[in-house]
């Protein structure tokens, strides 16, 4: 006769990863922040026993998800009137190259090119891999100039469909 053993082999949690903070911080509540899944999950299973959604890996990986998504969404609320200006200005600004310097039609190349440049210059400085002493403030604002890059974008696209019809 065969002795069969059984060993249970408990799953470590997930390792913290960067984005994630161990400080805690006094902030505005947010309607999706749920302040993470309790351990039983806070509903009963169909034959009244707690179910809990972390016992299998499908359900630590949808977890973890939600809570990335949630932290994604959370962080992209910070400043956001000010990305909101910022992609309306450059809107406005794209409107303004378009039709004030292009209406003699001698400028057209020159602001072309300069537009090109300023784009790609700040794609560089956005995308480009940090290096290991980048300051705060300098990330900050490379971001938010993007957002009037994006809106630069945006105008010029829209512009171009005005022109085409």
């Amino acid at each position: 006769m065969v002795q069969t053993t059984k060993i249970r082999i408990k799953s470590l949690p997930f390792p913290q990863t960067s984005f994630q903070s161990t400080r805690r911080q006094w902030r505005i509540a947010f309607a999706l922040d749920t302040g993470g899944i309790p351990d039983e999950g806070g509903q009963e299973g169909i034959n009244g026993n707690n179910s809990n959604l972390n016992a299998t890996r499908l359900g630590r990986i949808v977890t973890a998800g939600g809570r990335q998504l949630l932290e994604k969404l959370n962080l992209a609320r910070r400043n956001f009137p000010m990305k909101i200006f910022l992609l309306l200005l450059g809107f406005y600004t794209a409107n303004a190259l378009a039709t004030i310097l292009g209406q003699t039609g001698d400028w057209d190349v020159l602001v072309a090119g300069i537009v090109v440049a300023a784009i790609e210059g700040i794609g560089m400085l956005m995308y480009r891999k940090p290096p290991s002493q980048s300051s705060g403030r300098l990330k900050s604002f490379v971001m938010m100039v993007n957002y009037w890059k994006a809106g630069v974008c945006l105008g010029l696209f829209v512009d171009a469909f005005k022109l085409g019809s």
